[in-house]
């Protein structure tokens, strides 16, 4: 299933919750994840975060008589890694292809284009 930083979309919801939350317990990643996306059944949820947890990519602690879960990797690690992973198998490694997709892309907004124009001048000013 998920090797480190490669995870199925149920786990990315999983590891948005717990990044957001630092740590939380099955319950309240269910009753999270129930308010953002859906229903999902609590024993699943338990199924998959502790999955994650033998794989080392999260950390389970007991406190009292309930496991709390923590992420073990960082989410910038997690999408740097999935970014160039994407774009390797996408744009054959150019992110300036991902770039012209992405400015070309139906429904693209204007604010979304100056927003990337201000950024790209940022980082510009601080290659110099």
């Amino acid at each position: 299933m998920a090797e480190r930083g490669k995870f199925t979309e149920f786990e990315w919801e999983i590891m948005q919750i717990l990044w957001d939350r630092g740590i939380a317990s099955v319950r309240e990643v269910e009753e999270e994840y129930c308010k953002k996306v859906k229903k999902k059944a609590y024993t699943t949820i338990q199924t998959y975060m502790e999955r994650l947890t033998t794989k080392g990519i999260l950390e389970k602690c007991k406190i009292g008589m309930v496991n709390f879960y923590r992420p073990n990797v960082e989410k910038e690690s997690v999408l740097k890694n999935e970014t160039k992973r994407f774009v390797n198998i996408a744009f054959r490694g150019s992110f300036s292809k991902l770039a012209s997709y992405l400015i070309h892309s139906e429904g693209i907004k204007q604010e979304d284009l100056e927003e990337i124009k201000k950024m790209i001048e940022a980082k510009e000013k601080n290659n110099d």
